[in-house]
């Protein structure tokens, strides 16, 4: 079993923060597990290639954005992080802004952290 540090999710957390706001696909694609489930707050279910569809088309832009990890446990080989993102940007070509806390799982496969799960909400002003 590989066993995760708090370190190793804090990396992970940080370069998932860089490839969302820098839109890169390709990241995305290493950091997210193949079969990622993600609800969004109105509860609707994202797969990793939603998630990875809407970056390539820019159909979400973060223009500008900062995160604070609000915590991490980890159980074994896996860890559960939740993230508090403030961000201004664009979803589909309306603008949204705002706070967003994220809730994710991630698993130790073969050495690399993954998401394996996810779900967000905007938090109230």
């Amino acid at each position: 079993m590989n066993r995760i540090t708090k370190e190793d999710v804090t990396e992970a957390e940080n370069q998932l923060f860089l490839a969302q706001l820098a839109g890169d696909a390709d990241a995305l694609d290493q950091l997210l597990h193949d079969q990622l489930i993600a609800l969004t707050p109105a509860g609707q279910t994202l797969t990793k290639e939603m998630d990875l569809d809407a970056h390539r088309s820019k159909a979400m832009i973060i223009e500008d954005a900062s995160t604070e990890i609000d915590a991490i446990r980890i159980i074994e080989d896996t860890a559960l992080s939740v993230v508090t993102m403030t961000a201004k940007g664009t979803v589909m070509g309306s603008p949204l802004a705002g706070k967003f806390r994220y809730f994710r799982v991630w698993k130790n496969i073969g050495g690399t952290l993954k998401v394996i799960g996810a779900s967000f909400m905007q938090l109230p002003e």
